[in-house]
């Protein structure tokens, strides 16, 4: 009896488990679905287009010699591509730091009006935080410059505040 028993555990076990791994693929389609378009309603995927757009008019300035005809084909191409591989590099941290119920909070956050707000004001806010931060770091190193040669210590590396 208890060898039945303790088959019909192991036999319940590995359906469990077989049945759980069966639900994981889909909840992970759901899951990537889901932070794909979280990125569309919060902003953050016209961000990444504007990066490759910036990327490709610094480069564009940069290389006069190549046709316009190449950068508008290269653009294109890296608008329709590129947009997969960062996604698949940044769903695993999404899946790492939150859960999908987090993940679909956060869609119906954005999906509101207040949501909309603020993903549209979101890149500027980056842009001039990012600006006031450098200046911030600036500072911060120019004070530590100043304290470390008031106290008499040398500075081995190059510094410069």
């Amino acid at each position: 009896m208890k060898i039945i028993g303790t088959k019909v555990f192991f036999l319940m076990l590995l359906f469990t488990a077989s049945t759980c791994f069966a639900n994981k693929g889909v909840n992970d389609d759901e899951y990537a679905k889901d932070v794909k378009h979280l990125f569309q309603v919060n902003g953050s995927a016209n961000s990444f287009k504007q990066s490759i757009k910036t990327m490709i008019e610094h480069f564009k300035s940069q290389e006069s010699n190549v046709p316009s005809s190449y950068w508008e084909k290269t653009e294109e191409e890296f608008l329709k591509t590129s947009f997969d591989d960062l996604y698949n590099m940044i769903v695993p941290i999404y899946r790492k730091n939150l859960s999908h119920e987090d993940v679909k909070a956060m869609i119906a956050f954005f999906e509101s009006a207040a949501g909309r707000r603020i993903a549209q004001k979101t890149p500027a806010i980056t842009a001039e935080s990012m600006q006031a931060g450098m200046i911030w770091g600036q500072e911060i190193g120019r004070k530590i410059h100043e304290d470390i040669q008031s106290k008499g210590f040398k500075i081995r590396l190059p510094f410069t505040p």
